[in-house]
């Protein structure tokens, strides 16, 4: 608990506690269970007069802000002691109103633990008090985030036969709930049976979801429909459409959308200019990138952390490392502090350009700098340095990485199961492979095939046979560098028979 301000220790003599619940929820943004602790005891002491179940309300609004979702060191802790209060309020004589219920069926909601949320509401309903369409909307989304999009249809469904018609956020709640189940169908089938109008959070939504499943069709015909509703776009709907021409390729259609959000008034933010910026990028057009990262400028929108990573990453891919230069510059006159997202793009454009000395000293640098590399980075540098023979190295980064608590990945382990194989060290790759298994990482297609193409090369195609047996038990489909390299293998060692059949299941393969 902190210490109490001279304010508090006034109203504290005074007796007059509400109002020193009133100071402390205002003046901190959120409080610590401690603290509610504190101030609940103070609370429950006063008996002159009775405190306001409101005060409480006040109290316990802030509390659950401060953790939700619970940060205490165990969480597990947070819920009996944030509930035995509501007990306590309730045997001091000072009843929990639909407030009270709302906010705690709320916290419960938004913590992933929607079903604590309905035993809170079945005891509100116990308890005499009726549900506001705050708290059914509350339930909504602690259903949604549960992703139990069927109860929460339901439960929208039966808001009118409890007294409510859905709002705007409810509907919307259901509706992003469908989209993020890729159910866009159902959930333009709820926009259509509104009993309300719709606003441009629902449009939004919904086209949102049709961009993400490259369906630009039904993208067009809902903006239109938008529109002729009196609905106005935003800028999170026309940068939806913008990337779902992008996807699909489409830049011609995309900068097409970029030109009319313009002339209608419509100020792109930074997000807008990154989704293009990030394409042209790929596309291996910098410099038009840049172009529009100076047009943010002028338009007074600041170039964000991603912003210049996507800029970085454009510049490191096509290995113009001065201009590297420039913008790390720009950026620390922004006072953008390089995160790993920055380090981690500078490190693989040094290591695809083979500069892994140079990658190797940005990754001293954001250690120095206070910035934890994470999986990707170390997965980078790994392959750096297997590309260029310095396996032993490779091998140091990985145990330095498992010391550090990060946990190697797929690509992670298949990286150096390929350096190792590649000088010849199949047997420590085996072992390396043996150890991805007991971490409890399937290999993928590409791991097996790495692995192969080590035993061919060593000329221990039986073991290569076993391990493609073993990769087909797993469910996993031989690709053409599967067979080609066990084929390569099998004529090495004069097994042209074997060869042959081989090639022949690789033919009915490809045409079944």
């Amino acid at each position: 608990m902190k210490k109490p301000t001279a304010s508090s220790s006034y109203f504290l003599r005074g007796g007059n506690v509400e109002r020193l619940v009133s100071e402390r929820c205002r003046s901190e943004e959120h409080l610590s269970m401690e603290d509610a602790l504190y101030l609940f005891d103070k609370l429950t002491a006063a008996k002159h007069p009775k405190s306001k179940v409101s005060t409480y309300n006040i109290l316990f609004a802030s509390v659950t802000r401060k953790n939700n979702p619970p940060t205490t060191s165990s969480s597990s802790d947070f819920f009996p002691t944030i509930f035995s209060l509501l007990d306590k309020l309730n045997r001091s004589g000072t009843s929990p109103d639909t407030v009270t219920y709302g906010i705690f069926i709320d916290f419960c909601g938004r913590s992933n633990n929607v079903d604590l949320a309905f035993a809170v509401f079945a005891c509100m309903l116990r308890r005499g008090w009726s549900p506001n369409i705050i708290i059914l909307s509350s339930l909504l989304r602690g259903l949604c985030v549960k992703k139990r999009y069927s109860a929460a249809a339901q439960l929208l469904d039966k808001m009118p036969q409890l007294g409510f018609v859905p709002n705007a956020v409810s509907y919307n709640t259901v509706i992003k709930g469908h989209c993020d189940s890729g159910n866009t169908d159902l959930a333009i089938n709820v926009l259509r049976e509104m009993n309300i109008k719709p606003d441009v959070v629902t449009y939004t939504t919904v086209i949102n979801a049709r961009c993400r499943q490259g369906n630009m069709s039904s993208t067009s015909e809902l903006f239109e429909e938008m529109v002729s509703m009196g609905i106005q776009p935003d800028v999170v709907t026309y940068t939806s459409i913008i990337r779902g021409h992008l996807v699909l390729g489409r830049w011609k259609e995309a900068s097409g959308i970029f030109k009319e959000m313009v002339d209608r008034g419509f100020a792109p933010n930074d997000v807008t200019f990154t989704t293009l910026m990030d394409y042209l990028c790929k596309q291996g057009k910098t410099i038009e990138a840049h172009k529009l990262l100076n047009l943010m400028v002028e338009r007074g929108e600041k170039p964000t952390k991603i912003t210049y990573n996507v800029l970085l990453h454009g510049y490191c891919l096509e290995g113009r490392f001065e201009k590297v230069d420039e913008l790390l510059s720009s950026m620390s006159r922004e006072g953008l502090r390089h995160d790993v997202r920055s380090y981690t793009v500078l490190i693989d454009g040094y290591s695809k350009n083979e500069k892994v000395d140079e990658a190797m000293d940005v990754f001293q640098k954001m250690q120095q700098e206070g910035v934890q590399p994470n999986t990707f980075t170390y997965s980078i540098l790994l392959d750096g340095l297997c590309k260029i023979g310095k396996v032993e190295e490779a091998k140091d980064l990985f145990r330095q990485m498992v010391t550090q608590g990060l946990s190697p990945n797929i690509i992670t382990y298949t990286t150096l199961i390929d350096g190792l194989c590649k000088i010849g060290k199949v047997e420590e790759a085996k072992d390396l492979f043996r150890q991805m298994v007991t971490q409890g990482l399937s290999p993928n297609v590409i791991t097996y095939n790495t692995l192969i193409a080590g035993l061919c090369k060593i000329r221990k195609v039986v073991e290569a046979e076993d391990l493609f047996r073993q990769m087909v038990t797993q469910g996993l489909s031989p690709n053409i560098i599967t067979y080609n390299t066990l084929i390569d293998g099998l004529c090495k060692i004069e097994k042209v028979e074997e060869a042959e059949d081989l090639f022949r299941q690789m033919v009915t393969q490809a045409l079944s």
